[in-house]
């Protein structure tokens, strides 16, 4: 067999002892382990782990400062990302980097556009070659579509392109999946099986340990900048990924909860309340220091009811029962005063000034509270309210005048939780909150939840992931179609047994009425 023929098996990138420092701070400390060619490998680990560092040292962003890096056997000193490319090394960043303005060609060949005589480009040599990429990745795109106008699915999927046209047979996907649905996750991942099946080598950085499991072939992970394994995803398990992760089993990062109190007051209660036709009706009350649960897929109603308690949105029917009112919020001005507020899923298109510093966003929902007597804002008062807030909630920063877009998606989303509890409020929706941020991180969370709820607040909580919502809420109700068709108490369920009523399960009370409306309630819209 000719020695330059890579086979699956063979390593095709290995560190060697490789460390990386910036300034005081070790981020990489001789990490040492092997990716093997024609595999799906994933690297793990919190925010800070080390993992992006050694990515960008892979795709020559940064240079390590000991160690060696080598490819296909050989060392290398990767000196910038385009060798990395030259040498066959592609990386798509979490945030796409495409042009808008110019088509799915365009972008494919940027900056390596085909020309024909002086300075002409061959646009039809681009086209063709771009669709003949998409044509072996199986994708539907077309190549003279601006980029501009396509969905983050099918920007990705130019991203993927381009690295394929560039020849690339090592290709780093950096948390691909963040913003997409589950039908495009799955999509993308049946493409990066198809690729590796061609014999490509994928290095996947994702939070998301479930997907991880779905795709990878073995998974390596990194904590405090150094190498603590690799195993074969068939031979390990999501737990025991997650305690190599944190140092520390998964059920030690959910607080115990002591049963909330028989004469704890109603927070705020939901009677047949209907949004639009495919929502109601909906039942349900939360009691002062209780964490309320919520599961559904996306579109099963949940969005819509939070959208109803935080005056996004308005009810059809029903009432919403909070201090004696019977009315819902007519607006988000309206439920501040009231005393609810809501932390977004998306929080930097929904919930930050990601330009802004931490002090202007801590501040940003209450600056009419912040107002001196010439109706300027107290900027003294403002720091200090940004001040005890990163000190509560333990944010990671060297000044509250940082910019959020320089914090870890942990420390964002603190600083989305600090904004709204400076409201002062007795109801707080939380709406999927550990989105994007690592294990770490997320224990944080989920501490912080039990402690407000045990200072009295009444939350609703509602997670992607069923293991958070069954490891910090009191009680779960759970959404299928717009309608809440199970309700279990803390430690009633397991995962498999919430997963079953999410998706519809079999339903024996609602069995009961089917006819006397003449239709099927399970099956209703």
């Amino acid at each position: 067999m000719d020695a330059n023929v890579r086979v699956p098996g063979d390593e095709i990138i290995r560190l060697d002892r490789v460390t990386k420092r910036f300034g005081g701070i070790t981020a990489v400390n001789d990490v040492s382990f092997g990716i093997e060619s024609g595999e799906i490998h994933a690297v793990v680990g919190e925010n800070g782990a080390g993992k992006s560092t050694i990515m960008k040292m892979l795709a020559g962003v940064h240079r390590p400062d000991g160690g060696t890096l080598l490819l296909r056997g050989q060392p290398v000193t990767i000196a910038d990302p385009l060798h990395a490319r030259n040498l066959g090394v592609s990386i798509v960043f979490q945030e796409l980097n495409l042009f808008p303005h110019l088509t799915v060609a365009g972008n494919v060949f940027a900056n390596r556009e085909a020309t024909h005589g002086p300075g002409l480009l061959d646009e039809r040599t681009m086209v063709a070659a771009t669709r003949r990429v998409l044509d072996q990745m199986g994708v539907a795109l077309d190549p003279n579509a601006r980029v501009g106008r396509l969905s983050v699915a099918e920007k990705q999927l130019v991203e993927i392109a381009r690295t394929l046209q560039q020849q690339s047979d090592i290709i780093i996907m950096d948390e691909p999946n963040s913003a997409l649905s589950a039908a495009e996750t799955e999509r993308l991942f049946a493409l990066l099986r198809r690729l590796r099946d061609k014999g490509l080598t994928i290095i996947y950085v994702s939070h998301r340990l479930e997907e991880v499991f779905a795709i990878a072939d073995r998974i390596s992970v990194i904590r405090d900048g150094r190498y603590q394994g690799t195993w074969a995803i068939a031979g390990t398990t999501i737990p025991a990924i997650i305690a190599q992760m944190i140092g520390r089993r998964l059920d030690e990062a959910f607080p115990q909860r002591e049963p909330v109190p028989a004469e704890a007051p109603t927070a705020v209660s939901v009677a047949g309340l209907r949004v639009g036709t495919h929502v109601g009706p909906v039942d349900f009350s939360v009691r002062a220091g209780e964490i309320l649960g919520f599961a559904g897929l996306e579109g099963s109603g949940i969005g819509e009811v939070f959208h109803v308690l935080f005056g996004l949105a308005k009810p059809t029917d029903g009432e919403v029962v909070y201090k004696g009112r019977s009315a819902a919020p007519r607006s988000p001005f309206e439920a501040i005063r009231q005393g609810f507020a809501l932390i977004p899923a998306n929080r930097r298109d929904e919930g930050l000034m990601t330009s802004w510093s931490i002090r202007r966003n801590a501040s940003l929902a209450v600056l009419d509270k912040l107002l001196d007597r010439l109706g300027m804002i107290d900027r003294g008062r403002e720091r200090g309210l940004a001040t005890d807030a990163v000190r509560k909630l333990h944010v990671a920063t060297d000044s509250i005048d940082k910019r959020v877009v320089n914090l870890s998606g942990g420390n964002q989303q603190k600083v989305v939780v600090a904004k709204w509890l400076a409201t002062g409020p007795e109801i707080l929706i939380l709406n999927d909150p550990t989105r994007g941020i690592d294990v770490g991180a997320k224990s944080e969370i989920y501490a912080l939840c039990d402690e407000l709820a045990r200072q009295g607040l009444a939350l609703l909580f509602t997670s992607s992931e069923i293991e958070e919502t069954l490891g910090v809420c009191d009680r779960i109700l759970v959404f299928h179609k717009g309608r809440v068709i199970r309700e279990f108490a803390r430690g009633e369920a397991t995962k498999a047994d919430v997963m079953h009523w999410v998706a519809g399960g079999v339903i024996p009370e609602v069995e009961e009425v089917v006819g006397q409306k003449g239709e099927d309630p399970r099956l209703s819209t």
